[in-house]
């Protein structure tokens, strides 16, 4: 089982020249700009809180932001042949995490006196995945653990491509989040909140 894993996390996770298939990432991109122009028409028309349309704008520019950050990564690593200190990278990652979320509230008492559910499941999710990249980056750089446990590195990328789908779908169908399908889409933590 931990084989057919691997197989599919390889198939689905890892950029090689002979990998000619549109990755996930790309998908992922496209998903998030129509969630951001068809948020804008529907905010310009009054057909949307304005809550919604704030979170989608950050969680698009937080995206943005860090898929640059990470190809930047990726040709520094291709052009010196070294991986050097670019595991900090997941550290990063979390801190703009941690940024977006302090951001998006700032946005909201600033502009929007009213939080939806999409505030509070781009907010859950956000942790979610801020907590995965401090993870990895703990493991990599802390404890200075490279192959071992590769589990974890499995567990981290199909979070942080289950977090990112999730997120484009509820951005595209913020609906969704007065169904039932919100228990599949957003954490029902803390016990407070009702989303």
């Amino acid at each position: 089982m931990f084989e057919s894993i691997q197989n599919l996390y390889r198939e689905l996770m890892v950029a090689t020249e002979n990998h000619q298939v549109i990755s996930m990432q790309a998908i992922i991109a496209a998903m998030y700009v129509l969630a951001f122009a068809t948020s804008l028409f529907r905010a310009i028309g009054n057909k949307e809180l304005f809550s919604d349309f704030l979170s989608i704008a950050t969680v698009v520019v937080k995206y943005a932001v860090t898929s640059l950050l990470m190809e930047y990564v990726l040709i520094f690593i291709a052009e010196n042949q070294s991986i050097g200190n670019t595991q900090n990278i997941y550290f990063v990652a979390c801190l703009i995490n941690l940024i977006s979320i302090y951001i998006l509230y700032l946005l909201h008492t600033k502009f929007s006196y009213k939080f939806g559910l999409l505030f509070f499941c781009v907010i859950k999710l956000t942790v979610v995945l801020s907590i995965a990249h401090f993870i990895l980056w703990f493991k990599f750089v802390v404890l200075d653990i490279q192959a071992e446990h590769a589990y974890i590195h499995y567990m981290y990328s199909f979070i942080v491509l289950y977090i990112s789908i999730v997120l484009a779908v509820v951005m595209l169908f913020p609906g969704l989040l007065k169904t039932k399908l919100k228990l599949l889409l957003s954490p029902s933590w803390p016990f407070g909140t009702k989303s």
